[in-house]
């Protein structure tokens, strides 16, 4: 189990926070700013005490165990997770729930447990920057029996896509499948830059929902009283989370599904349909306040009952199983060079097969009329 992001940059001076009005957050925080609702951010633990913080985190079960709280390094990935959080929905409050070391050691049973606890612990919205990856390994049935039960009681969840993006021949194990992300049901993030595209290593994959700000984002540093800059899809899932808070504390009675269906129906590049590469875009957070507004609550299905399918609604089971990836700069220049060098091949070929045609034929009408016989074929 690994954290998706908290990838830290150097230090330098602290630019604007242009994550909020990238998703319209100061709009959508005229209509409320996440009162009474508690996001649960399921990670390495939380330094309450962090002054971005303070006051509105709740530190619940270690349920990894061995956590040495008196560290200065203690919870670093939690801390900046939930700062992100708070930084969308400023009065909700955040449930610090262990469930990751902060060397990444960690398990599916551990996660499951910190899901289950959540689920019965008061949260309105579950926040999870991590994942199991491994294509066709990490699925786990408990894992995913957890998601389900959560769901089925109307708590939507929130997971990073993963860091996994940037493939390479050295790296052939990138851009893996990572579980509970690829779990239904789940509001799957990508990471975006600031001109809302794709971050180079956020993980490609059929199940991202939408995208949010995952490069320089601003985050709590853990030990200090001060904040840093930060790269993943980890803060673009908080960021999200946070998104979701807004959205939760308007409309409580909306399934985890229509949350999914507001989000992904308002975000940037929704009108173009799907990718695997930001989903439907950046969110946009005032729009899917909106579009929430409009929905009449549907009832809550359990995973297995009749008609459950509709329960996660379009995007996850409701995507194309087989969708174009598309391609990124450099490889579309390859594969355009490439296309007309193989034209030019074909064209030249041609050419010559015509030649070779004309001169037979123009042997076999002399060869009628009695003139001399050419040379062999083969020297042409």
């Amino acid at each position: 189990m690994i954290a998706f992001g908290a990838l830290q940059q150097p230090a330098q001076a602290a630019p604007a926070r242009w994550e909020l009005p990238a998703m319209s957050v100061p709009q959508a925080q005229k209509a409320g700013k996440g009162s009474g609702i508690t996001v649960a951010v399921l990670d390495t633990g939380i330094q309450t005490g962090h002054p971005a913080l303070r006051g509105r985190v709740t530190e619940g079960p270690d349920i990894l165990g061995g956590a040495d709280k008196s560290s200065s390094t203690y919870g670093g990935h939690g801390t900046a997770m939930a700062s992100n959080v708070l930084e969308v929905a400023p009065q909700a409050k955040v449930l610090g729930i262990r469930v990751l070391g902060d060397d990444n050691t960690g398990n599916e049973k551990v996660l499951t447990e910190g899901i289950r606890y959540a689920a019965d612990h008061g949260a309105d919205v579950i926040s999870i920057s991590l994942g199991m990856e491994g294509i066709g390994t990490s699925f786990d049935a408990q894992l995913d029996a957890a998601v389900q039960y959560a769901l089925s009681k109307g708590i939507p969840i929130v997971n990073g896509a993963g860091n996994a993006g940037d493939v390479s021949e050295e790296t052939m194990d990138e851009n893996d499948f990572a579980f509970p992300s690829g779990d239904p049901g789940v509001v799957t993030v990508a990471a975006a830059d600031r001109r809302g595209q794709r971050a180079s290593f956020s993980t490609v994959h059929n199940y991202v929902d939408i995208a949010a700000p995952g490069v320089s984002v601003t985050a709590a540093k853990a030990g200090t009283r001060t904040t840093e800059q930060i790269d993943g899809t980890s803060p673009a899932t908080a960021l999200v989370s946070g998104v979701v808070a807004l959205m939760r504390e308007q409309h409580p009675k909306l399934a985890p599904y229509q949350i999914t269906q507001a989000l992904e129906r308002t975000a940037s590049t929704h009108q173009r349909g799907h990718n695997p590469q930001t989903g439907y875009g950046m969110v946009n957070a005032q729009a899917a306040l909106a579009a929430a507004a409009k929905l009449s609550p549907t009832q809550k299905m359990a995973v297995g009952t009749a008609g459950a399918g509709k329960h996660f609604g379009p995007g996850d089971d409701g995507t194309p199983s087989r969708v174009g990836y598309g391609m990124d700069s450099e490889t579309t220049i390859v594969s355009i060079a490439f296309a007309v060098v193989g034209l030019l091949i074909c064209a030249g070929g041609f050419l010559l097969f015509r030649r070779g045609r004309r001169r037979r034929r123009d042997w076999e009408q002399q060869q009628r009329v009695g003139a001399p016989q050419p040379p062999s074929m083969a020297a042409y």
